[in-house]
């Protein structure tokens, strides 16, 4: 009895620390891949019934999932969402499309258990950061195309973000802006015109896209902010709903941890001002 007494408040620490698991390609042919997602309740009287599913930058060669994904989940709870942390496949063995299949099977099994979760199947929004930044930008840009197709999964719910914010971006693959490990990391050495174009995100907004948030700053030495600045000019002139945010310190990789004292150190704060904007 002791021990299973144990056993429960062992997984329980683990749950508040980390969230509830989910492993999402169990029960299909990619079952023995690590792709998971780890779940982050708010308390029952804050419940917005708004998701959001969280993915960590690490150049997808790795994942600032401590940072870019518990702390930021953490946030999320203490506001009424709900937060989902993508652990993406990432490093030498994966590219293209590996991530963007992960993805949008995330979203597929969130919607899909939409009342189990107790949200809304209608709002489940994507947040990003570097690499995962890119990775949001292109579930925004791609939500008609179904990656996972190959597979032989069909989904029956959209796969279209209710908002995606993405929080210093990787945008473009082209090689005067683009951050150059990511590229090879997504895309290997030596992609195709085909794939540099179809992952440049600033070269593929359409009419359908909705609800994007941008934020970087000046100072970023990792991602050159004007992967950014490209991205909202072209959104700009497809009149897309969007707000870009560009700050003038801040730096890169803090995830929910800014530096006090950079003007990013508000960046949560204006996401919420801009979720409840959006709301409306």
């Amino acid at each position: 009895m002791k021990k299973y007494i144990l056993i429960i408040l062992v997984i329980s620490i683990i749950n508040t620390l980390f969230g509830e698991t989910v492993k999402i390609w169990k029960n299909t042919e990619l079952r023995r891949t690590k792709s998971e997602m780890y779940i982050f309740y708010p308390d029952a009287d804050k419940n917005n019934h708004t998701a959001v599913i969280i993915c960590p930058g690490g150049s997808y060669c790795y994942l600032g999932i401590r940072q870019e994904g518990y702390e930021v989940a953490k946030k999320l709870t203490k506001q009424g969402f709900t937060a989902f942390v993508l652990r993406y496949r990432v490093g030498i063995a994966a590219h293209y499309p590996d991530m963007i299949q992960d993805l949008q099977r995330a979203i597929q099994l969130v919607r899909q258990n939409a009342q189990q979760y107790n949200i809304d199947e209608e709002k489940v929004g994507i947040m990003g950061f570097s690499a995962g930044g890119h990775l949001a930008g292109t579930a925004a840009t791609y939500f008609n195309e179904n990656f996972m197709e190959t597979l032989g999964i069909k989904p029956q719910v959209s796969l279209k973000p209710y908002f995606t914010v993405m929080i210093y971006p990787v945008v473009t693959m082209r090689n005067l802006l683009a951050h150059q490990k990511s590229r090879k990391s997504l895309l290997g050495a030596k992609p195709a015109e085909e794939l540099l174009y179809k992952m440049s995100l600033e070269e593929n907004v359409h009419n359908n896209m909705q609800n994007l948030l941008i934020l970087q700053a000046k100072d970023d030495k990792t991602v050159d902010y004007q992967n950014s600045v490209i991205l909202s000019n072209h959104l700009t002139q497809k009149n897309i709903n969007h707000k870009f945010i560009l700050y003038n310190t801040g730096g890169h990789g803090f995830g929910a941890l800014p530096k006090a004292g950079t003007e990013f150190a508000v960046w949560f704060d204006d996401f919420l001002k801009w979720h409840n904007e959006i709301k409306q």
